[in-house]
């Protein structure tokens, strides 16, 4: 099992110590979100994404470092390729790009773009998925879609790693196809789907997820399972509840858990997780 440590930090300096406590505390991943405002409550301070991962990238010198996720709502999907060589480059190749295709109405409100169905949010993720994997790939050739167009595209330079991660937020079918057809990763969330539809039939050896990869001819034991223990989990309730939930997760198929930052009520409990974190693994 892999750990990932979320963290949507309100300043700097707070971003600055959790990526020093995440690679210190020896966890796999560094990610952050891609929101323009909380989706709750707008006076909770949100940076930019992307930004932030730069200056992590710039600051560390071994954790990977990731979104979870970019977001279609308001990315192009040129320009977040371009972005994402950057960052591969700052990071010296250490960055995971995860991609959906937005959940929130305040990010549709907040782009000025009407609120997409879910069917056009599949629609959407395909295509904007597909240009990123074609662009890092080197192929800059020029595409007539529906809803990213686009002509003359460059991708020098290329990236540092001999590809870098794709991680696509995902439950439907529609979705999970994507997954399976460009991505290296695949993450969900309860809130986005209950456990019922993102449990074994889903994920697990044998599920949707692993028939359509086998339908591209994929195998599907390469593709990264990423749950991000969000709203119902707590797994900084207890030292036993982190146990139980990588217990329940591994059962049922996740091979990554990627969980936010504690709150002040919830440190004690983090300090004793991540001082013992290679037993979980």
């Amino acid at each position: 099992m892999r750990f990932g440590l979320k963290v949507n930090a309100g300043t700097w300096d707070e971003a600055r110590r959790w990526a020093g406590v995440a690679e210190g505390a020896g966890f796999d991943g560094l990610w952050t979100g891609d929101n323009m405002r909380n989706p709750r409550d707008p006076s909770v301070a949100v940076h930019d994404g992307l930004t932030l991962i730069a200056a992590w990238a710039a600051t560390t010198t071994s954790i990977r470092v990731g979104t979870l996720i970019a977001n279609a709502v308001f990315r192009r999907p040129t320009v977040l390729a371009k972005q994402t060589i950057t960052l591969d480059h700052v990071s010296a190749g250490r960055f995971d790009l995860g991609i959906g295709s937005g959940l929130w109405p305040t990010d549709h409100a907040m782009a000025g773009v009407p609120f997409w169905s879910a069917r056009e949010r599949a629609d959407r993720l395909a295509e904007f998925v597909g240009i990123v994997d074609r662009l890092l790939a080197g192929d800059t050739g020029d595409h007539d879609g529906p809803h990213y167009p686009y002509q003359d595209a460059a991708t020098t330079p290329g990236p540092v790693q001999p590809r870098v991660p794709i991680i696509v937020a995902a439950n439907g079918p529609r979705a999970l196809a994507v997954v399976a057809e460009h991505g290296d990763g695949w993450v969900t969330f309860p809130g986005a789907a209950t456990e019922e539809e993102f449990g074994p039939a889903s994920v697990g050896r044998g599920s949707t997820l692993d028939r359509l990869c086998r339908e591209r001819d994929r195998d599907p034991g390469t593709l990264r399972r990423i749950l991000l223990a969000y709203g119902a989990i707590t797994p900084w309730s207890s030292v036993d509840g982190f146990a139980a939930m990588v217990d329940r997760y591994r059962e049922i198929g996740f091979d990554e858990i990627v969980c936010y930052a504690p709150k002040p009520e919830e440190q004690a409990v983090f300090d004793k997780v991540v001082g013992r974190l290679d037993e979980y693994r």
